[in-house]
């Protein structure tokens, strides 16, 4: 494709600015927030369209560490996948949607170090059990793309033990954001659909220790 115009990329990060702001945050079973349509229409077109081919594209990671190997990531801040370069720079780490993000109700500004993200693909037998993230991630932003599964294979919001409190369902340019605490627990039932795909976005941070 041809490169986006900054008026463009303006229009666009607006939009999903104005959806954040426009966002409520919900304490239930604890802080986070259930976004919809959280892209433009023509830039989540765009994101299908130029889904990474995770069979051809280079530096694709699998998931390591004991984790779930149905699971295949790419970082998108890359020269060689020209747009995804640009959504990065211009969507994700920009910082007019990070002031956005924390903007919301209770988050501060100041615990934002830096900005990791990835574009995930998720296959049959994937799945992860009652967790909370790391403590060097202060919020996460989950936004849901694609899935041939339907609605219910979206993120299980828990209590400690494992029982679910809400789900959030897999609609596509829908998601979540959720500020990473040891009460943030969280899950996903093991698909059993082919193909789902994801846009993650950490905020990180410095500020806690282990």
């Amino acid at each position: 494709m041809e490169q986006l115009s900054t008026l463009k990329w303006l229009e666009y990060r607006e939009y999903t600015i104005d959806r954040i702001h426009n966002a409520t945050v919900l304490w239930e079973p604890y802080w986070h927030v259930h976004l919809q349509d959280v892209y433009h229409p023509e830039l989540f077109e765009y994101i299908n369209t130029e889904w990474p081919d995770f069979d051809s594209v280079l530096a694709v990671h699998d998931n390591g560490g004991g984790l779930n190997p149905n699971r295949r990531y790419i970082i998108p801040n890359r020269e060689d996948l020209p747009f995804w370069k640009q959504f990065n720079d211009n969507i994700i780490e920009h910082a007019d949607i990070i002031d956005a993000v924390y903007e919301l109700e209770q988050l501060n500004r100041a615990d934002c170090t830096w900005v990791t993200a990835s574009i995930w693909e998720d296959y049959r037998g994937y799945g992860i059990g009652n967790h909370y993230d790391a403590h060097t991630i202060d919020v996460a932003w989950q936004t849901y793309i694609y899935c041939d599964g339907g609605e219910r294979w979206g993120t299980s919001l828990n209590n400690e033990a494992g029982e679910e409190q809400k789900r959030i369902p897999f609609v596509p340019n829908s998601g979540w954001i959720m500020n990473v605490d040891c009460f943030s627990w969280h899950s996903a039932d093991t698909i059993e659909c082919d193909m789902r795909r994801s846009v993650m976005v950490r905020f990180m941070t410095r500020t806690r220790s282990g």
